[in-house]
């Protein structure tokens, strides 16, 4: 009842703030024609203010594209992400001298907050996120998800699991939790706040760290208290301060991400298409949040494979580490197509635009950069 009560406050007073607080800016960069990041030839394509589209002329120049493993990568971000590993270092000292589960509860909280800030530092140095959102937008966003994480997910996880127990819910977990995460993201949308693609990629994000600090930071209660999940049936294995310990640093570093990265390229997707093609882009829309929902479940059902075999548990685990490189190279897939014009050649050749659409436009057609329409394909 008390998560319920706290969910439902975060959720009201998260997202009211964040529909307040909605950003009202002008389109950074203003829309025009820029050399085609997508080309290597002397070509300009049409950035309508907000998005690259597919329109494409004759042009004077190629685009800067910069080179691999060069750019923006460096940044504020990794101080923030060794802040994290400080946090997490003193904070696991002390839970291992005092056994206090209050303290490890507090480090996860810390030390998942830490790293959520420094990814999306990292993300806002390719894509230049704070000329469409602020840090207070996004933290607004963050408060609502947790409480929806409280309020919605954690219910719905239960319903399924009282239904059909641990292998009911692990299969269905990608569309409950995903459910919960985009429903803040989207109902700002529908309210007509954050359309910006960019802006949605910030509040898709932020809407995934609201969830994965508050999972985090219940789970250490959970682990320490011996009432998490039994993936394999029968109980819950003996509890210890080094279990649940090795427990939430696995979960900061290689289950959480899941989180933010699922839902980051569920709205990159469905927030280009409904710029892009309006009602027209529904089916792409829905169809890349249904795949995330997917690839979720999926992701959770393989924890209950192979058990009783060790060896398989341990493969499992390690394919799990590599997904989360998998889906990190197609969320960087989805939102470097609205990596602005002036950060192009700026960041690595990796953010560069790809796979844009092509519809070749005359050169008359080029003077009309104020309200362009919306592309009628897209890559």
């Amino acid at each position: 009842m008390m998560l319920n009560i706290l969910g439902a406050v975060l959720l009201i007073v998260g997202f009211y703030a964040a529909w307040r607080l909605a950003p009202k800016r002008p389109d950074a960069p203003a829309a025009g024609w820029f050399p085609d990041p997508a080309s290597k030839s002397t070509r300009s394509r049409l950035w309508d203010g907000q998005a690259w589209t597919a329109r494409v002329t004759d042009g004077a120049a190629r685009a800067n594209l910069g080179h691999h493993f060069r750019g923006r990568f460096w940044g504020r971000w990794v101080w923030i992400l060794a802040a994290a590993l400080v946090v997490l270092g003193i904070g696991i000292a002390a839970y291992q001298a005092t056994e206090n589960v209050h303290v490890m509860a507090v480090t996860s909280f810390l030390a998942m907050a830490l790293v959520c800030w420094a990814f999306y530092g990292f993300v806002d140095r390719q894509l230049s996120l704070r000329d469409v959102i602020g840090l207070r937008q996004v933290a607004a966003v963050a408060v609502a998800s947790a409480g929806a994480t409280f309020l919605v997910a954690l219910n719905l996880n239960d319903l399924t699991g009282s239904i059909g127990g641990i292998s009911l819910a692990t299969a269905l977990v990608g569309f409950t939790e995903e459910t919960a995460k985009l429903l803040v993201p989207i109902a700002l949308f529908l309210l007509g706040t954050y359309r910006n693609p960019r802006a949605g990629v910030a509040i898709g994000l932020a809407s995934g760290f609201g969830f994965a600090i508050a999972e985090t930071t219940l789970y250490a209660y959970q682990m320490a208290a011996a009432s998490g999940p039994a993936f394999c049936g029968g109980e819950t294995p003996a509890v210890t301060t080094g279990s649940v310990i090795a427990a939430q640093v696995a979960r900061i570093f290689g289950v959480s991400p899941f989180h933010w990265l699922f839902t980051g390229i569920a709205v990159a997707i469905a927030w280009r298409a409904w710029h892009l093609y309006g009602r027209k882009g529904m089916p792409a829309a829905i169809g890349g949040i249904v795949l995330v929902m997917v690839v979720h479940s999926l992701n959770d059902t393989s924890a209950t494979l192979g058990c009783g075999e060790p060896t398989v548990q341990s493969l499992l685990a390690l394919v799990r580490y590599v997904l989360v490189i998998v889906m990190y190279l197609v969320f960087k897939a989805w939102t470097r197509k609205h990596t602005p014009p002036q950060m192009i050649g700026a960041v690595s050749k990796g953010w560069a635009p790809k796979h844009l659409g092509e519809q070749q436009v005359s050169a008359d057609e080029t003077a009309a950069q104020g309200a362009p329409t919306r592309e009628p394909a897209d890559g």
